[in-house]
This record gives structure tokens, sequence and C-alpha cells, in this order.
């Protein structure tokens, strides 16, 4: 929003320069920019109470604890007459309050003076017609859009409502053609839709030099309403600027009483008449304030009147007290007000942060035994293993949703996306991962190892849920880059052991894996690992097909689940070291193909064996001399004593074991 240094100045009553009144306005909040004799303000999606010079007014006066030395004057009109021959019948859902002031007889019309003429440009608004710009200067003053209607050309009554069919086509003021979808809140008198609600009127009805008699609206439509229509008929108005962040539902009587004093100064006209009607008043809110408990919050030592003062200034009226506890109603152009600490932001920016005391930080309790992280734990490591993190937004399309996650998964899906093409917030985070890898293999890399964390979202009986997902991808077709290189294959093993060395490394103990149960984008080469009963992650190849062409050579990913995840700092052990010869033993096993070598490794874990300190599975076999259905395992052993060199006999007792336990659980036998 911008608005004149010079106008801003003497409607403040103020004798700040503009790079004081530029920094005043900064304090509270609102970052300024300076250009010529204008001042920019870029006011948050929240603040559409600021979005005038009486908003601005409120927080300046709130800012230096002074009252407004002046009240805009105004033409009085009678309580307004609900008539349903002038408005027959507005939309609960879309629609709190249409006001309606009809003016007969309109004669000798004056422009605007030049002073008003130059605000209304400066701000951005083309003069039209001195009709339109005295409603726009309204709008710049109070915050209250308006539109003007010049009445010979509207069919009484006037309809708030929905149209009853999709794409009817309305010409807009400026001669465009629009197909008006039936998401959108319309005016309509009973010739047909005569403005897009909050946005735009119709050509049909708008006023010009020859008008006498004119139709001014002023009204309450719901923000929720409003939003994002106007961008999508490729429309960015004032006034839906304003509705989409809210408009005052309590102030449109007296803009239209603002609007009649301004049209005395600049025209005649016979009789003026005020029509409204409410489909649901807004109830008053109260808000709970322990000034005590705000200066233990803040650092500060306010007295309840300067709060008070504050908080008067802003609005907000004093309705119950009880020493330090006050109640305060929330005025009717805050939407955003609900919890006290919403009071504490209010007092603290009217306040000035930076008149704040910096006070030295209290020495708290030392906490032992504190639980580890477990996402910056994971984070940590996949950097430290060579992972690049990426962060995007959430959104995706219906297809990708449906292409990621099963039918079970129900899509949350928002109200107000900001791209129409990608509605749904993300099941799965694979999909960023997709385009991401696809984007650096155009840029030329052929290894990439990226990874994302961040939430997934999905839809419930009773509401939404939100879980948090790291997973990550391994594109890795880096080729030879000399002779004497050799060229390193990334495969599934590859995949499983650098997963499991980095939760091993986290102090993770038990890990199982175990065959997956079908998950896209997982092919059927993919597992599923455990702790306990518990699933923590999964991995797997790629389903190319599910890529949409964004990856199109073998790639691999994972997908683990932190919140599953629990890390117990414990004090680690120092274990010594033996100084003996440690002796190596290997043997061939023929054992059914049924039975994998997890079975084998936890047989052979939990039999207690005698000074063996590791094994693992050097190769399998399967083809001559292996019958049918069976497949040959060489396993390697380590055997090793802390207090002596190991004798043969010794080293053979500990294999015999261990070919019996083969032997009496697997069936396992010895192959010579």
């Amino acid at each position: 929003m911008k608005i004149q240094y010079s106008y801003l100045k003497n409607f403040l009553n103020t004798k700040l320069s503009q790079k004081k009144l530029s920094d005043v306005f900064t304090q509270v909040g609102f970052e300024c920019e300076i250009e010529g004799n204008l001042i920019e303000f870029d006011i948050t999606p929240n603040r559409g109470d600021v979005l005038s010079l009486k908003g601005l007014e409120r927080e300046f006066y709130a800012y230096q604890s002074t009252k407004p030395s002046r009240k805009l004057e105004t033409s009085s009109l009678k309580k307004p007459i609900q008539d349903k021959t002038v408005i027959n019948q507005i939309d609960s859902s879309g629609c709190g309050n249409y006001h309606l002031m009809l003016i007969h007889g309109l004669q000798k019309i004056n422009n605007l003076d030049a002073k008003k003429q130059s605000f209304i440009e400066s701000a951005g608004i083309p003069l039209i017609n001195p009709l339109v710009d005295l409603g726009n200067y309204v709008m710049l003053e109070i915050g209250a859009p308006m539109h003007v209607f010049d009445m010979a050309k509207l069919d009484l009554p006037i309809n708030v409502r929905f149209p009853k069919e999709n794409n009817t086509s309305v010409t807009v003021i400026g001669g465009d053609v629009k197909d008006v979808r039936a998401s959108s809140l319309t005016i309509q008198d009973q010739s047909g839709i005569q403005a897009i609600a909050g946005i735009i009127g119709s050509e049909s009805s708008s006023v010009s030099s020859n008008t006498s008699n004119i139709a001014v609206e002023a009204a309450f439509f719901r923000p929720e309403v409003i939003v994002n229509q106007a961008r999508k008929y490729g429309l960015a108005t004032d006034a839906s600027h304003r509705f989409e962040r809210g408009v005052d539902p309590e102030i449109q009587q007296l803009a239209l009483e603002r609007y009649l004093f301004l049209l005395n100064q600049i025209a005649e006209y016979d009789s003026v008449a005020l029509y409204c009607s409410y489909s649901r008043r807004t109830k008053k809110k109260n808000v709970k304030l322990d000034v005590e408990r705000f200066n233990k919050f803040s650092g500060l030592a306010l007295k309840a009147n300067q709060v008070i003062l504050i908080l008067k200034n802003l609005g907000f009226k004093d309705i119950d007290r009880d020493k330090n506890n006050f109640t305060f109603n929330i005025p009717s152009h805050r939407f955003d007000i609900s919890l006290e600490e919403d009071l504490y932001e209010e007092i603290l920016r009217s306040y000035g942060y930076d008149n704040i005391p910096i006070s030295k930080p209290k020495a708290g309790p030392i906490i032992k035994n504190r639980q580890d992280n477990v996402l910056d734990s994971l984070r940590f490591g996949f950097v430290h293993s060579g992972f690049k993190e990426l962060m995007h937004m959430p959104f995706i399309s219906r297809e990708s949703f449906q292409q990621l996650n099963s039918n079970d998964w129900t899509a949350a899906e928002l109200q107000n996306p900001i791209n129409e093409n990608e509605p749904l917030l993300r099941g799965r985070l694979f999909r960023s991962l997709f385009t991401a890898v696809n984007s650096n293999v155009k840029k030329g890399y052929s290894s990439i190892k990226v990874f994302e964390a961040g939430n997934v979202f999905k839809k419930e009986k009773t509401g939404f849920t939100q879980s948090m997902h790291l997973s990550g991808m391994i594109y890795h077709h880096e080729p030879q880059q000399n002779w004497s290189q050799k060229e390193l294959l990334y495969d599934f093993f590859s995949l499983k052991a650098e997963i499991s060395k980095l939760l091993q490394t986290l102090g993770l103990q038990n890990i199982e894996f175990q065959k997956a149960s079908p998950l896209m984008p997982f092919n059927e080469n993919a597992l599923d690992i455990f702790i306990g009963k518990n699933k923590i992650a999964v991995i797997g190849e790629i389903d190319l097909s599910v890529t949409d062409k964004l990856v199109k050579k073998q790639a691999y990913g994972f997908e683990i689940y932190p919140e599953k995840i629990s890390l117990v700092s414990s004090n680690p052990k120092i274990k010594k070291t033996s100084k003996f010869p440690l002796s190596t033993r290997d043997i061939n096993i023929v054992i059914d193909k049924s039975i994998a070598y997890k079975d084998v490794e936890n047989f052979i874990s939990k039999g207690a064996i005698k000074f063996l300190t590791s094994f693992s599975l050097i190769n399998t076999f399967e083809g001559k001399d292996i019958p049918e259905g069976f497949v040959s395992m060489t396993l390697g052993f380590t055997f090793q004593s802390n207090s002596k060199s190991l004798l043969e006999s010794e080293i053979n007792e500990s294999m015999q074991t261990i070919l019996m336990l083969l032997e009496k659980r697997l069936n396992a036998k010895i192959r010579l």
C-alpha cells in the first residue's frame, strides 16, 4: 500500500519527518520503503485492518501512547431500512451484511479537490468518475471497499448469492468478458449478475457522466469466500485485496455516512435512503489479560494504566477488571486476536521492541540423560555419508498423490491452494526427490545422493494427521573416469549396507530386515526394517514406472520414520582388546534354499559359542553338485581369547558345536 507522506502527515497531525514516520511504523511491525514523496507499507496478510489511513492512525497513536486528536466528519443517516423490494436475499455463507445507499436527483457534480485526486492516484488507483473516485477515497481513508451502481441500470431488488449455473458470462468494467464460476459470490438484480462480489462490477450498471441516481454498496463479504477468487479471473483489485484479508464487519454504515458527507462538498441531490440486510451478526469476543504475568513474560514492569491505554488506542475495550486481571473486548476489525499471548504481542509492538531492556539469562538446571533428537542425528549421519539435504514445498498434484500412495491413504486437500494444479498436501516425499534427481541429471551429474525430511499429511475421520518422514534417493551411474579406475557399481546391497551402518552408528541394536509388503515407489526388490515389532524404515529399488519419466535409470531409495525410533544416550563402555592372536575357520554347508542367512545368523548368535568373536557369510553357490532347492553357503568364523593363545583342539571343539547346532536346527549338511 502506497500513501503520500504529506497527506499521511496531515491526517496524523504530526511533524515527524518522512524517515522518522517510516521508522515508527517499522517499529510496530510494518516495514516501510520511501519512494520520493510516497511511503510504501508492507502489510502482513493477517492485518487487513491497517490498509487505510484510519488503520495507520490507530497504530501510530498506540505507539505514541496518546489518543487521536480528531474524528472524521460524517453526515448522519437514519436507521437502515430492511426492505425486500430493495435487498431481497443475501447468502449467509458468503455475506455477513449488505448496505445499499440510494441517492436520487444528483446534479452539479464536480471533481474531487486536487489533494484528494493526487492522494488517490499516488495509491495506484486511477481516477474514473467523481462518484466512483469518492468511493475509492473513502476506502483508502476508512478501509471499507465500496461500489457505485447507476440506479437507472438496476432492476431491483438485489440478491447476494452464488450463481445457479457455472460459467455465466458477464462483461466487467473495462470491457472484458468473464465466465463467472459457481464458487464466486455475486451481486444480482432481476436481470442478472451486476458484480462479482468484492472484486469488480459489471459494465452494464456502471456510472457515467449522465448518471443522476446511484446505489452505493458497502458490505461485509467473508474472507474465506473471496480469497483467491480474483486470481481465477486474472484480476487484482484494491477491493479484493482488502476483502481477502478481512474488512471490519461493523463500519459499513460509517463508510456510507462519510461518503455522503464528502458528496455534499462536490454535488447536490434530492433525497437519500439507506437500506440493509444482515444474515448473521458477528459475535463479540473477549480475551483475558493478566498484567503481572505479562510483565514476567516480557521482562517489563508496565503499570495497568499503561497497558490499558495502549490497548484502548488499538480499539480494545476494557469490560471487566479484578486487580491486575482484565477482560478486553476484541474490536471487530481484529480477526487475528484470540489468545492472551496475542495481546502480549500488541502491547510489545506498541511499546516498541527496541525499548525492551536486555536482561541477562538466568542459569537453569542441567538436564541429565537427555533423549537424543532422532531427526537431527539422522540428518547429521546422512550429511557425513555424502548426502545433500533438500527442502521442498509440501504441495502435490492429484495424479502424483495417487501414484505414490495406497488407496487407504486419503489425501489432505487445501481449501485455498496457491497453485490449482497442486491442491493436495503430500502423503510421501518422493515426488520432489524425483524432480530433484531429474534436474541434476540434466545438469550433467551422474552420481546423486539426496534426502529430505518433512511432514506428510493424511485425512482421517476426525480431522487430519501429520507424521515426520525422512526419505532419500541414490542415483549412481558415474562412468569410468580413466583406465586405472574401476567402475563403482551401486546396487541394492550397497544401499542395505549404507543404511545398516548408519542405523548402527546411531546406537540402534537388533535391527531386522524383512521382505517388504508392496509399497510405492519401490518395486518387489525392497525390505522393511524392524526393531522388535516396530517398523522404522523401508529400503528398496525405485519402480521407474511411477516417476513420470523423471528418473530413467536404475535408482534406489529409502523411507525412515524418525518418530518410531527412540535414541537414549548411554555412557560408552571401554572394552580391552586382546593381545593374543586370533584364528579363522571356514566351512561350506548345504542348506534348504527357503532358509535365509538371517536365520543361520540368529541360531549361531544365540548359541553362545565359546571364543567366537565374529562370523560372516562369504559367498553362496547354486549349481553343479548342489541338489535342486538347496544352496551352498560359505561361512567364515573368527576366534580369539582375552587370556591365552587358543589351542587347535579348543577351536575344533567350538567349530564342532556350530556344526551340530546347524545340523540339528536347520538340517544343514557339510559340503565336502
